[in-house]
């Protein structure tokens, strides 16, 4: 994938092809920004022009993304560049292990075939042993004047800090959701409510729009909207049975973010009645009479206690006290809306 066929980033683009132009490329990069917002595409299409057999050298160079060398990038069998990613195969918290980063040895050792640079393409950097880590600090102590390194991160800070300081950081940041949306309609078969639907909750991470499925988020938009806004909740033992079935069945995170969503299209009502919702359209006109009778500062009162679950969940606290504590200041805000009808 060529820079031309990447949507979005021209900063870090525009960037990478100056220092190509002028022949002042770094030796190491370190590519990071939210998982599936376009680093490694980038990344490759990088490795591409500096290898392509057709390259184009005017003042954005890029590759042609046809020859051959651009082909064998691609498929990642470029005999100057190797990809380093998490070894597949391992069930929990896959690494990148030692064995790996020395493979690079035997990469550098001798000058490029093709092109002007041997490049090594490390996903998941963050994801290195402290073993591999430290192999890797060595070789970019003392690179090879051919080599190019490129690490991907969607958690840079769990990098060593003395990787860090020796690659040229450049930060990849969420694509405006209008040009997620342009995308889905240019290149997929989604209809526009789809592909409205599912930019919306892209989190403007375009690899992340290309897997989601808007029928299954239709379906969690039904099932969460009926969890939190259907019907009422008028007894602890109802309370309770929610959060204790949400508990067991590890829906938790999922509901939070879901809930999320929700709250926001009403606070997005409340403040602008105007605007139309983001996420759940479908129930527009709730979310409507919902904005005109309860008060922002009590949406965010809710959201801001859904964040503090989230942050519990991440400490392993007890989910199921504080998840039932939501549903009772939910069926309170709730209650104070029906009294005052």
């Amino acid at each position: 994938m060529p820079f031309h066929h990447i949507i979005g980033h021209q900063r870090p683009i525009k960037w990478l092809q100056t220092a190509v132009k002028i022949n002042h490329l770094g030796h190491a990069y370190l590519f990071h920004g939210e998982p599936a917002i376009g680093k490694r595409y980038t990344a490759m299409a990088l490795t591409q022009l500096l290898h392509c057999e057709h390259r184009q050298n005017d003042s954005t160079p890029d590759a042609c993304g046809t020859c051959r060398s651009c082909h064998q990038v691609e498929q990642a069998i470029h005999p100057d560049c190797l990809l380093i990613q998490p070894e597949e195969g391992q069930k929990q918290n896959p690494k990148i292990k030692i064995d790996q980063i020395r493979a690079i040895e035997h990469l550098v050792i001798y000058r490029p075939l093709v092109g002007s640079h041997k490049i090594c393409l490390i996903d998941d950097a963050d994801t290195m042993t402290i073993e591999a880590a430290n192999a890797l600090l060595k070789t970019l102590e003392d690179p090879p004047d051919h080599c190019l390194f490129l690490l991907i991160s969607s958690r840079p800070e769990h990098l060593l800090p003395t990787i860090r300081s020796r690659c040229i950081a450049l930060r990849f940041a969420p694509l405006p959701i209008h040009d997620i949306d342009a995308f889905l309609t240019q290149h997929t078969s989604m209809k526009s409510n789809d592909t409205t639907l599912v930019s919306a909750f892209s989190e403007g991470r375009l690899g992340q729009a290309l897997r989601l499925d808007p029928e299954e988020l239709k379906i969690k938009l039904r099932q969460y909207w009926a969890l939190l806004f259907g019907e009422p909740l008028t007894s602890a033992a109802q309370v309770f049975d929610m959060s204790e079935s949400l508990v067991k069945a590890n829906q938790v995170p999922e509901a939070i973010y879901w809930f999320q969503q929700a709250l926001r299209d009403v606070l997005l009502l409340a403040l602008d009645e105007s605007k139309t919702p983001m996420f759940y359209r479908d129930q527009v006109h709730t979310i409507q009479q919902l904005a005109k009778q309860i008060t922002p500062s009590a949406i965010i009162e809710l959201l801001q206690e859904l964040h503090q679950l989230e942050r519990g969940h991440q400490r392993n606290l007890n989910m199921q006290i504080r998840l039932e504590q939501f549903f009772f200041h939910l069926q309170d805000h709730l209650d104070l809306v029906s009294t005052h009808e």
